[in-house]
Formats: structure tokens, C-alpha cells, sequence
């Protein structure tokens, strides 16, 4: 009865969790707001539905986003504080305005020449997420089990990478552990699609998001505040451009030490953020996602790497020994994937925006910082058929759902796996619609 009972609770955990608005949320908590900035909540669901009796975990195949970091570049920290103090220079500030100006030049000198780096925040996510995979999945971990690592270039990556494989090592010295970032794995681990990225914003796609941001957004409010001259704002300051400044700081705040002690967030009200949110999941949705308007295809820039995720999953499930395989690089990686695989409907698509939320397409639920997705692979005996291993999917440490049957949730068979999605690459590859 108790493992009925963790069945049907890890059978509807998605239900539940898809429950809730991204409305209410973020009137509940402002920092969802900051979608791909928001700092990694760590998983939901706390129990995970026990395997079919006499399946155990024996390979696990990752690919996670590095953890926390400051913004990237400097021009995101240096362009709001020039507006302001241009305009104080001229007298134009309100003394909200001048309290702005100052948070901003510590903030910005707080990250000077660290732009990109990885925070210490995104170094304990790291190590959390290896020791839970540890925990979870203790019998992959016995003994010498081989641990292949690749991350892509980016300092933030290979530092992700080596926190990890420090953590792990400091629970089993004896791991077997290879780790390398080589640009021969770019082709997988980071493609870039010249062919897609071209059709991302082309001009049906541009003017569609266009005009749903002149529709949503809502910005007078803010510089009302900031500005004593509303004319010289009116004239001078691009008031889209500022706020949308001011509340990517605001956003990546959390992911610092700094953060503890300096918000920008008090300057928007929930209305705001709201709205700012609203139009930066539709910004992804459109450009990363399979938006109708640029033909849903955008997941499609990830097939090199889902042709080898089942690539090598297929070379070990030949073996008798267990392996994990952790592979690092970037969210613009991880959600098209996520889409592609249709894990949790990300792969619906809409060529009306407002449809996003009421069909749970919520991007901070996908890929905040240290955001990542892991396929865990269960067998009785390493003489199963390869049809006969099942696995589960595993988004940010949350059990997930994918468009295939299934009567043993949330597991399924690999055979069926396989064979779903290497027919859908090869329709693609094919020039048909997906």
C-alpha cells in the first residue's frame, strides 16, 4: 500500500506543480521574475516514485546549465547608471533617482571585471545537486563507477564541472572520473545553428513580439519616480530601455553575495514585474521554443546533442558496469532540448502569447541558474534487452512527463524512447514539419 501510495503521489506531482499560475507566484515571490536570472530553487519534489520491483538505477545521463553568476557584460551594469547620472548631472533626478544611482555604482563596481563568473551561490548549487544525485541514486555511484565529464569552454562551465566532480569525489575517492572541455564536443554540447538562429526574430517573429510587448508593457510609473523632470525623460530617456535595465539587476541580484544587502526590486511594483516578466518569457518562448510564427522549429538546433544522448546511452547500455555521464554548458542548450523532448508540454506550440501561461509554458519553472536535466536508467540485470530498460526524466531534480506511453509511470521503456525521437529527427532532417 505505502509504495501504491508513493506511486500515485509521484503520478500527479506534475499536476500539482503546474498548478499554481505564474501569476500567483510571482505575487508570492518577486524573484521568479528574473526567468533565466532566477537562482535555483533546488527540487520540489522531495520523494521520487520507487521503481518497479527488482529495477535498479544503474547510468545517469545529465546535461546541466552552470550555476548562479553575475551578468555577463559590463554594458548590463555601466548603461542604466549613465542614464542616471547624466540626467543628475543636469538636474533632473528626483532623490529616489540619485539613491538609484548610487545602489547602481555599487553594484556595478561590486562586478567589475567578474562579468560572467560564477558566484559562490552557484558553486553550492553545483555540489548540492551532485550530493542529492549521489543520495538518490546511491547504487550508481558504488565502487569505481566511471564518471565522464565534458563542459563546454565558459569559465562558469568547467568551474560548474570541477565543483561537481569535487563533491562527488568527496563522498567515493574511488570514482573513476574523466573530465575534459575540448571544442570537438561544440558541435554538441553548444550548436550554434546559423540556419535557425537566422529565422529566431525574422520579420513575422519581430513584428509579432513587437507588437505584444507595445501591449504589455507599462513603464511611465518607474520614471515618474526616478525623474523630477518627466519632460526631459519624455525627451531624453528611452524609458523602455531603462526599466527593462534597471530589472535585469534587479533579477541577477540574487545570485550574489551583494544581493543580501542591495535590491533594486522595491522600484517595481507587482504590476510591473509582472508585465517585464511576461514580455521575457515570451522573448524565449519565440526564440528558443516551437513558436508557430518562426515554425517550430527552434528545438530542432539541439538534435546534435539528443542524437548523442542516445548515442551513448545505447553504448552503455551494452555494458555491465554502471556509468554516469555529466555534460555542462548553457540554458540556451537546455531549454530547446527541453522542448524538443516535450518534457512537461514545453514543446507546445501557439502563435497567440497569451496562451503561454494557461498552458504552463513558465520559464523560471525551466531554467533558472544551475538548471538541469538527467535520465536515469534502471535495468534488473545488465543480459536485459535494451527494450526492457526503463527510465525516468528528471527536470531540476522533478520527476517529468514525456509524450510516450506508458502504464509505470513516470518511467518508460528506452526502446520506445528511442525510437520516437530518432523518427522525429529524422522527419526533420527530412524537411518536413515537425
Amino acid at each position: 500500500m505505502k509504495k501504491l501510495l508513493l506511486t500515485l503521489v509521484g503520478a500527479m506531482f506534475c499536476m500539482v506543480l503546474r498548478a499554481q499560475t505564474a501569476a500567483q507566484e510571482i505575487r508570492q515571490n518577486v524573484l521568479c521574475t528574473a526567468s533565466n536570472y532566477m537562482a535555483y530553487p533546488g527540487p520540489i519534489q522531495q520523494v521520487l516514485t520507487p521503481a518497479p520491483q527488482g529495477m535498479k538505477p544503474f547510468y545517469i545521463s545529465h546535461y546541466g546549465r552552470h550555476g548562479s553568476r553575475f551578468h555577463s557584460k559590463p554594458s548590463m551594469y555601466n548603461e542604466p547608471y549613465l542614464t542616471l547620472a547624466r540626467a543628475d548631472s543636469l538636474g533632473k533626478l528626483s532623490d529616489l533617482g540619485r539613491e538609484v544611482m548610487l545602489r547602481l555604482d555599487i553594484i556595478r563596481k561590486d562586478a567589475e571585471n567578474r562579468w560572467g563568473e560564477l558566484t559562490p551561490l552557484g558553486v553550492q548549487q553545483q555540489k548540492d545537486i551532485a550530493r542529492r544525485m549521489m543520495e538518490r541514486f546511491p547504487e550508481v555511484f558504488e565502487g569505481h563507477t566511471d564518471i565522464d565529464a565534458r563542459s563546454t569552454g565558459v569559465g562558469r562551465c568547467i568551474l560548474s564541472m570541477e565543483y561537481a566532480l569535487m563533491e562527488m569525489l568527496q563522498h567515493n575517492p574511488d570514482l573513476n572520473v574523466h573530465h575534459n572541455a575540448t571544442h570537438r564536443d561544440m558541435d554538441y554540447l553548444n550548436l550554434q545553428d546559423k540556419k535557425l538562429m537566422a529565422l529566431k526574430f525574422n520579420k513575422p517573429a519581430k513584428e509579432w513580439y513587437d507588437r505584444y510587448v507595445s501591449q504589455t508593457a507599462h513603464h511611465t510609473h518607474l520614471m515618474r519616480e526616478l525623474f523630477a523632470d518627466t519632460l526631459y525623460a519624455n525627451k531624453h530617456v528611452n524609458m523602455v530601455d531603462l526599466s527593462v535595465q534597471l530589472f535585469l539587476i534587479a533579477a541577477i541580484m540574487q545570485n550574489t553575495e551583494l544581493g543580501q544587502h542591495i535590491t533594486l526590486y522595491d522600484l517595481f511594483d507587482y504590476d510591473e514585474s509582472y508585465r517585464i516578466w511576461k514580455i521575457g518569457n515570451a522573448r524565449w518562448y519565440i526564440g528558443w521554443g516551437a513558436a508557430d510564427v518562426n515554425g517550430a522549429v527552434q528545438p530542432y538546433a539541439q538534435r546534435n546533442l539528443l542524437r548523442r544522448l542516445i548515442e551513448d546511452a545505447d553504448k552503455v547500455l551494452s555494458q555491465p558496469n554502471t556509468k554516469v555521464e555529466l555534460r555542462f554548458g548553457h540554458e540556451t542548450v537546455l531549454l530547446p532540448l527541453i522542448c524538443l523532448l516535450d518534457i512537461n508540454g514545453y514543446g507546445f506550440t501557439t502563435n497567440d502569447l497569451e496562451q503561454l501561461e494557461p498552458n504552463g509554458w513558465i520559464n523560471y519553472r525551466i531554467f533558472p541558474m544551475s538548471c538541469n536535466l538527467q535520465l536515469v536508467f534502471y535495468r534488473r540485470s545488465p543480459k536485459d534487452r535494451a527494450d526492457d530498460v526503463l527510465f525516468k526524466v528528471l527536470l531540476n531534480e522533478n520527476e517529468a512527463t514525456l509524450p510516450l506511453p506508458t502504464n509505470q509511470a513516470p518511467y518508460y521503456r528506452w526502446g520506445d524512447f528511442r525510437r520516437y525521437y530518432l523518427d522525429k529527427l529524422e522527419r526533420y532532417e527530412k524537411g518536413g514539419r515537425p
